[in-house]
This record gives C-alpha cells, structure tokens and sequence, in this order.
C-alpha cells in the first residue's frame, strides 16, 4: 500500500459478552468476512482486559483513533493510555471490500466505525471513530452560496494525491461536491454506491444514497444552494480496488470535523461507499 499524507467498552464489559462468539449483521462476506469479524472481537476482549501485548498485534502501524468529540490518537498514543471502547457489547454490521473489512457498531445517535485492512501477516485495524449524533438536525452556520463560490473543494483542493486510485477517487470525490453544490442529483446518482450512508455529527440520523437525492431535490425545487465543507488537511490510504481518506474539513462559519470516507472500484469506475463525520469540539 502507497499512502499520501499532507496535516495537521464504555466501561468495562461483562464477563458472559466476552465470551460470547463474535457475531455480524454481515453481507455474504464468506471466509474474509469471518476472519475480521474474529479479530474485531479479539481487539473487543484486548481492550476489555487492557491487554496490550495483543493490542500491539491487532492495531496497524498507521492506525487512527477519534473519539466523539474529535479528538485524534496516533497507534503510540493509544497504547501508552488505553481509550475505552464506545458501544463494544453492540453487534457490529460488517461488509468487506477486496483487503478492507467496514465495521459499524450503533446505538441510538451513537455510532462506532471500525475499518480492518487485511495485511500479509492478517487482519489489521487502521481505524476506530466515533460519531455522536444530535438530537435535532441543525440547519447551516451560513447561508447557501453559489456554485461559483465553490473554489475549495469543487475545483482544488490543499492536497496532492499520489497513486492513480488516489486521484481517481479524488477526482470522483470533487464531482460528488460539485453535484451538491449545482444541486444535480442527475450527476450525483452514479457517482454513490447503493448502500452509501453519511453519518454526520451535525445531524439526528444517518443519510442513505435516496435521502442525499431527496435533500438534493429538495435544495433545487427550494432554490437554495449548500457550500460544501472546504478541505483543509488529508491522509489517503490506498488498497488497490478500495480507497480510504481522513480529511480534516471546514463547514462555513462552524467547528472542523474529521470526515473518514472510501471509495470502491466496481466495473471500472469508482463510487463513494460512506461518509463518517465527527465534529472537533
């Protein structure tokens, strides 16, 4: 894997879940699927009994946390102070793409995103994120611009993808912004996979593709354009048919945000999977 970079168990769990196999909502994952889901649970019960012999094993070199308010540990920091687990004893739903295993575990607004990259010496985990959803969506800290406003990321960005799947999911990813911002759900649709889901700290819920298209349709019939976030720092993580970015972003006129997203190669041509966005408080 070639990286690009350019930056800046609540509580303990019970005896009876720690021995409890490791079970997922799962997609037809088959063998891959199985072995995450596995070492998923061994990170759970590492934690758990603060084992960091085996943490030390389970976390990639280049692993990520960030927790629900935003705060981001490298590998080192978490092993030196053990950060606890949000929503451990919850069952995770999984789906793997290629080398990449996606883990979410959620509870009410909270939500846990866990991804495993599969690595010659086995499954590794590159990061671990939190999302806490409010209780009311909120509405944008500024008003709606013009796509002409949109310079940052429309049209450029602060960052330099290096291998060709980066700039490919680069290049998607700007037509994505474009398309919220013309309000075109037209050049949206193909552009997300089916099963894409933004989950927002900014709002009460997850969005699915056909919520984004509704919003969308809605902004145009309202007259109303968004500005979308501009891109201020990023890491890209590249496995081939799959790629993953940690941006750091900026809402106009609000707090900063980690915003994890991937994209997959199907057919030929990429499509954005997720958007997992957790604000800096």
């Amino acid at each position: 894997m070639k990286r690009s970079s350019l930056y800046g168990i609540t509580g303990a769990l019970a005896v009876s879940f720690l021995l409890m196999p490791c079970v997922a909502l799962s997609f037809g994952q088959g063998s891959d699927g199985a072995a995450a889901l596995q070492a998923d649970h061994t990170l759970i019960q590492a934690f758990a009994s603060s084992d960091k012999s085996a943490l030390n094993q389970l976390l990639d070199p280049e692993f990520t946390w960030i927790d629900a308010k935003g705060r981001s540990l490298a590998r080192g920091q978490v092993l030196e102070s053990l950060p606890e687990l949000a929503n451990a004893n919850v069952e995770p739903r999984l789906r793997t793409y290629d080398k990449v295993a996606v883990l979410r575990a959620s509870a009410d607004r909270l939500h846990v995103l866990r991804i495993w990259v599969r690595r010659e010496a086995g499954w590794r985990t590159l990061l671990y994120q939190e999302v806490q959803q409010v209780e009311k969506s909120e509405s944008p800290a500024q008003p709606p611009t013009a796509l002409g406003d949109c310079e940052n990321p429309c049209k450029s960005i602060p960052f330099a993808p290096e291998t060709r799947s980066e700039k490919e999911a680069i290049a998607l990813w700007q037509g994505v912004m474009r398309a919220m911002a013309s309000n075109d759900a037209d050049a949206y649709a193909p552009l997300i996979a089916d099963e894409f889901t933004a989950t927002d700290t900014h709002h009460y819920r997850p969005y699915t593709k056909s919520d984004r298209l509704e919003q969308i349709e809605k902004q145009k019939l309202a007259g109303a354009r968004s500005a979308p976030p501009e891109l201020t720092s990023a890491r890209m993580f590249d496995f081939g048919e799959t790629v993953m970015m940690i941006a750091r972003e900026q809402r106009p006129g609000a707090k900063s945000y980690f915003n994890t997203r991937m994209w997959v190669k199907r057919g030929g041509r990429w499509q954005m999977l997720f958007s997992f966005n957790t604000r800096i408080e």
